[in-house]
């Protein structure tokens, strides 16, 4: 009888121990790659963005605006309803459905907003009619790096405690302060709860801006940035409120009070490593590295404050 040929134990430890060295090193390649394509396709994303907001330009004569409790910017006969600038624009990324299925007279949730500016103004219509529009999820708006839930109830205004779809691109408000007493850090006026608008491209109260007034340069200026949705409650596309961030923090800024503190969240940051993405004025979208100077990084974010930022990288 011939003896059946076999594996050591011996042997089948040096197998299993080869197989794990390859796998230790091919591991770290593989997700190298799948960050790439990652950050590829948010980039994909951000370039339509930008490139939506210069089409609606195109037609309205400026960027969209943010209709944040603000009568001037409403429609005769209309209350405002918070729509931010992604939802003023959806005709522009080929949404025109979900654009139209907006009510805006109608708020984008049933809480009664409270404070100075719930009640200084005319008034406004609360309630569930925009809900299924609300926790609509739109590809274009997520970044694939990001893993936070596309839909969430940790919501602001009267959008709290509802359910809203987040995004992971919010606008640019500028270098503006947000509190200046707790944050720390330099910033400039007006605060952000001012009307008078900010030193960036959006504001929350309605300020519209043209091409024209961004004498810093287009390609200088950033119109738009990543955030981490699940790091702030302040995410929902629809919302003026929430779709926007500031300079005022630097980037990737780890808020050491939680993200039900607005002050220390409203701010951009990615899970990229090393940076985040930004979609400029002029249709472009650059890297910015953490390590940018905070001087450049927040002269990146003022349109027309004569401060040559440079690269920015």
């Amino acid at each position: 009888m011939r003896k059946r040929a076999g594996l050591t134990l011996i042997e089948v430890l040096v197998v299993v121990g080869v197989i794990g060295l390859l796998a230790a090193l091919i591991l770290p390649a593989v997700q190298s790659a799948r960050e790439s394509a990652r950050r590829t396709q948010c980039v994909n994303n951000l370039k339509q963005l930008v490139l939506a907001a210069q089409s609606y330009h195109g037609s309205m004569g400026s960027f969209p605006s943010c209709l944040y409790l603000h009568p001037a910017y409403s429609k005769a006969g209309r209350a405002w309803n918070n729509a931010g600038w992604l939802a003023l624009m959806l005709p522009q990324l080929d949404q025109q459905p979900l654009y139209s299925a907006i009510n805006f007279e109608i708020m984008w949730g049933s809480t009664p907003v409270t404070g100075p500016w719930g009640t200084a103004w005319s008034p406004k219509v609360y309630g569930e009619q925009n809900a299924t529009v609300r926790a609509a999820v739109v590809d274009t708006f997520g970044c694939p790096s990001d893993p936070s839930p596309r839909v969430d109830a940790l919501n602001a205004d009267e959008v709290m405690g509802r359910e809203a779809a987040g995004t992971s691109y919010v606008g640019n408000v500028g270098s503006n302060c947000l509190d200046r007493a707790v944050n720390g850090f330099p910033c400039a006026d007006p605060m952000l709860g001012d009307l008078t608008g900010g030193n960036g491209v959006y504001w929350r109260h309605g300020s519209r801006v043209s091409a024209a007034e961004v004498t810093d340069g287009l390609s200088n200026t950033f119109m738009a940035g990543e955030q981490v949705m699940a790091a702030s409650q302040w995410n929902a596309w629809v919302h003026a409120n929430q779709s926007l961030a500031s300079t005022a923090l630097p980037l990737n800024y780890v808020a050491p009070r939680g993200m039900t503190n607005w002050v220390w969240t409203y701010s951009f940051r990615s899970r990229h490593p090393g940076g985040a993405n930004f979609g400029l004025c002029d249709g472009s979208v650059r890297f910015v590295k953490d390590s940018v100077a905070f001087g450049v990084y927040q002269a990146l974010s003022t349109r027309a404050s004569a401060d040559a930022a440079g690269a920015g990288e």
